[in-house]
C-alpha cells in the first residue's frame, strides 16, 4: 500500500509539472511553424522563402512548415498562442511583438552587404517643392504605411519639420508603394515616402528624392523563447552559417533581394522604439536591461537625431567597461531634473548652467565633456524670418521669441546674455517656451513667432529640410563650452575610471572634443 501512495504522488508530480512549466514544442525531429509577414501574395512569398526553408530543414533536421499571415499583426497573435515557433518580421512589428510575447531576435537580412534600410521622400522632377518644409498644404500619398520605410519614417521626416496628415490638403494610404509612385508621377499626389529600394528605378526618370531618412535594421527572423536557448543558437547559427555558402543568393535572393545575414540584437532596434513613441504614440518602450547604466540626456533637440548621435559613444561605452549603456531622453527639462534628484539616471549630459545647479543640489559628480566638433565652436544664435521686420537684435523688444527653455544655454541663456550687452533686457521680451531646438526653428520658419533662440548645429542640421535663405541670422553668442557628462552620487569609482577612460578613447578615435576629470578625481 505504500508502495502504491508513493506510485500515485510521484504521478501527480508529473501531471502539475506538465501543467505548470512552459512548453518546448520543437526540437530537432519536430515540426516547426514558419510564419511570414505578408509583404507580397501568398503565393510569392512561398516562393521566394522556399530555398531557405529547405536549407533550414536540412541543416536542422527538423520539418518546417511555411505560413503567410492574413495581416502583419496575426503574427503577434500565432506567436502569443504558440502556434507559430520562427517567424520573419519587420522592425516595427518585431518591437510591438517584444513588448508582448517571449521571443528572441536571430538575424536580420542584408542587402547589397547592408544590414540597414533607409526610406525617401519622392517629388516630381519639376516639382516646385524643393525642402521637406516646403510640403506644408500639399498632397501626399502613402504605399505600404504598415510598413516601416513606407510609414514610418516617412512620418518622421515629416515631423521634423512638423507636419502630420493634418498639414496636408489630402492625404491617401494605397497599399503598394508602386502604386504610390506612380500616383505621384501622374500628378495625382505632390508627394510619397517609400524605401529607397523602391524607389531607385524612377529616381532620375520622373521623380528625384526630396529627403533621405536616418537608416533603421532591416527586417529579421525571430523564435519563440520557449523552444529553448541550445535549440535557439542551432536557429541562429544555421541561419547565420548561409553567409559561407557559395549558392547564398540562390537561397535568400528571393528574400527582398537579400545577399546575406548578420546577427540580430534586441538594442539594434531600440532607435525604432524611439521612431515609434515618437511618430505614432505606440508603447514600444525601449525595455530596462539588467546592469544597464542608464545615460540620461537634457531634452533640447529632436529624440531621434539626439538618439542616432550618441548610440556610437553607448555601444563604444558598453564594449570598453563591459556594462550595458542605456540611452534615456526624457519628455522635459522638468522630467530631466527629476530623475537627476532622484538618482533615476547613472550619467546626465548636460549644460554648463544645469550641471552646476544639479552637482550642488544632487552632489553629482563631473566625469567629462562631449563635444561635436564645429568650425569654431558651438554658438547660440538668434534667428529670424528673412521677410520679417525684425532687423536687429533691439527690435526684439515686445516681441515673441521662440526659445527651447529657460534652462537650456544655447536656446536661451548664451542669447540671453548677449542681449543684455547690447542693452536689451529680457524682461521686455515674450519668451514662448516650444521644448527643442527644431520646432523653435520651424516656427521661425513659418512665422508664427518673430525670432528664435537656437543653436548653430541644430540650424546646420536643418539644411536639408528648409530653405535658408528665409532665415536670417541677427546675432551669434561667442563659443560656448561642451555639455557636461555627470555621474549621480555614489557611483562606483573603478567603473567611473572605466567611463572616463572610455570616453577619451571615443574622442580621439571619433575626432569629437572634450575632456575628463583628472585620475583620482572625487
Amino acid at each position: 500500500m505504500r508502495r502504491g501512495l508513493l506510485q500515485a504522488l510521484a504521478f501527480l508530480c508529473v501531471v502539475s509539472l506538465s501543467l505548470t512549466l512552459p512548453a518546448v514544442s520543437s526540437r530537432a525531429g519536430d515540426q516547426l511553424t514558419m510564419m511570414l509577414i505578408p509583404l507580397k501574395s501568398p503565393s510569392t512569398m512561398y516562393r521566394n522563402f522556399l530555398p531557405l526553408k529547405r536549407y533550414l530543414e536540412e541543416r536542422l533536421e527538423t520539418s518546417i512548415e511555411m505560413k503567410v499571415a492574413r495581416k502583419s499583426s496575426d503574427i503577434v497573435k500565432h506567436l502569443e498562442r504558440g502556434d507559430a515557433d520562427l517567424a520573419f518580421v519587420c522592425p516595427t512589428l518585431y518591437c510591438v511583438a517584444f513588448s508582448r510575447v517571449p521571443i528572441v531576435p536571430l538575424a536580420r537580412l542584408s542587402i547589397n552587404g547592408v544590414s540597414e534600410y533607409r526610406s525617401v521622400l519622392l517629388v516630381r522632377e519639376d516639382s516646385p517643392v524643393n525642402k521637406t518644409a516646403d510640403l506644408l498644404d500639399r498632397t501626399f500619398v502613402y504605399g505600404r504605411y504598415h510598413c516601416p520605410g513606407s510609414g514610418l519614417l516617412p512620418r518622421i521626416m515629416l515631423q521634423r519639420v512638423g507636419l502630420t496628415d493634418e498639414d496636408f490638403l489630402e492625404v491617401v494610404r494605397l497599399g503598394s508603394d508602386e502604386s504610390a509612385i506612380t500616383a505621384v508621377m501622374a500628378r495625382m499626389f505632390d508627394a510619397t515616402g517609400v524605401p529607397e529600394m523602391a524607389a531607385r528605378p524612377y529616381i532620375g526618370k520622373g521623380l528625384r528624392v526630396l529627403r533621405y531618412s536616418n537608416p533603421i535594421p532591416q527586417y529579421l527572423f525571430v523564435a519563440r523563447a520557449s523552444l529553448g536557448s541550445e535549440f535557439i543558437e542551432r536557429l541562429k547559427q544555421a541561419l547565420l552559417s548561409v553567409n559561407g555558402r557559395e549558392d547564398r543568393s540562390a537561397i535568400l535572393g528571393g528574400i527582398e533581394g537579400a545577399d546575406g545575414l548578420s546577427e540580430a540584437r534586441d538594442m539594434d532596434y531600440d532607435i525604432v522604439r524611439v521612431l515609434m513613441k515618437n511618430v505614432t504614440g505606440e508603447k514600444a518602450v525601449i525595455p530596462e536591461r539588467r546592469r544597464s547604466i542608464k545615460f540620461v540626456v537634457e531634452p533640447v533637440s529632436f529624440e531621434p537625431d539626439v538618439f542616432r548621435r550618441l548610440t556610437p559613444l553607448m555601444s563604444h561605452l558598453s564594449r570598453v567597461t563591459g556594462v550595458h549603456f542605456q540611452l534615456l531622453i526624457p519628455e522635459s527639462l522638468k522630467e530631466f531634473r527629476e530623475m537627476q534628484k532622484t538618482g533615476r539616471g547613472d550619467l546626465f549630459l548636460q549644460n554648463r548652467h544645469l550641471y552646476a545647479g544639479a552637482a550642488k543640489d544632487s552632489g553629482l559628480e563631473f566625469v567629462g565633456t562631449l563635444r561635436y566638433d564645429l568650425p569654431g565652436g558651438e554658438r547660440g544664435l538668434i534667428i529670424t524670418h528673412s521677410e520679417g521686420d525684425v532687423r536687429t537684435p533691439r527690435d526684439l523688444r515686445g516681441r515673441r521669441v521662440g526659445i527651447t527653455s529657460f534652462y537650456s544655454d544655447a536656446g536661451y541663456l548664451a542669447q540671453r546674455a548677449l542681449l543684455q550687452k547690447l542693452g536689451v533686457g529680457a524682461e521686455r521680451v515674450g519668451f514662448v517656451p516650444l521644448g527643442t531646438f527644431e520646432e523653435v526653428i520651424m516656427q521661425v520658419y513659418r512665422g508664427a513667432v518673430d525670432a528664435g533662440f537656437v543653436s548653430l548645429s541644430s540650424l546646420r542640421s536643418m539644411e536639408d529640410d528648409i530653405e535658408r535663405a528665409r532665415l536670417r541670422v541677427l546675432a551669434e553668442t561667442a563659443p560656448l563650452p561642451p555639455p557636461v557628462i555627470a555621474a549621480k552620487k555614489g557611483m562606483d569609482s573603478g567603473l567611473l575610471e572605466r567611463i572616463r577612460a572610455g570616453l577619451l578613447d571615443f574622442m580621439e578615435t571619433d575626432g569629437r572634443g572634450g575632456e575628463t576629470a583628472p585620475r583620482g578625481r572625487r
